[in-house]
């Protein structure tokens, strides 16, 4: 009955945020589930602006962690995976020479950073198959993977990898 009566209110509230009718769609199912979970801690007070601070909150973090996805790992990453139409012997060597500069980068890194680097940008991982692999929270993986670029901007520069 809450959810006929207040889906198209939610529904308004994610599409605002995310600009996208199907991707606001599944934000609305996504808040009706975390309503149902949340419910026990209602404190009885304007419901429909709960719910829509649940909603919002829910489109906001979608969005961050959109952005989060689309982050790049670093600018000299790009020539290294990418491969050339009629590269030649030597050109492809280039790159392996590259490609394990990068991974001896990536073993200096602290050791918490490492794996989930390696995992999700080598081996081209999801955070939920990077979770499952190293026993931890989803969310655990993410917050690594965003302290590790961070780590990388102020401990790598792009000249170490050419």
């Amino acid at each position: 009955m809450l959810i006929e009566k207040y889906k198209h209110h939610v529904f308004k509230v994610t599409y605002s945020v995310a600009k996208n009718q199907q991707e606001a769609e599944d934000l609305t199912q996504e808040t009706f589930i975390k309503m149902v979970d949340a419910l026990p801690s209602y404190q009885a007070q304007g419901f429909k602006t709960w719910l829509s601070r649940i909603a919002y909150h829910t489109a906001i973090d979608s969005y961050r962690k959109k952005k989060r996805r689309q982050e790049d790992l670093t600018s000299f990453d790009e020539p290294i995976f990418q491969m050339e139409q009629g590269s030649s012997a030597e050109a492809e060597m280039l790159r392996q020479s590259q490609k394990e500069k990068v991974r001896e980068a990536i073993e200096s890194m602290p050791v918490k950073f490492r794996d989930v680097v390696f995992r999700y940008y080598i081996q081209e991982k999801t955070y939920a198959e990077i979770a499952l692999d190293l026993n931890i929270a989803e969310k655990t993986v993410e917050m690594r993977l965003y302290r590790a670029r961070k780590w990388m901007r102020q401990n790598w520069k792009e000249d170490d990898f050419s």
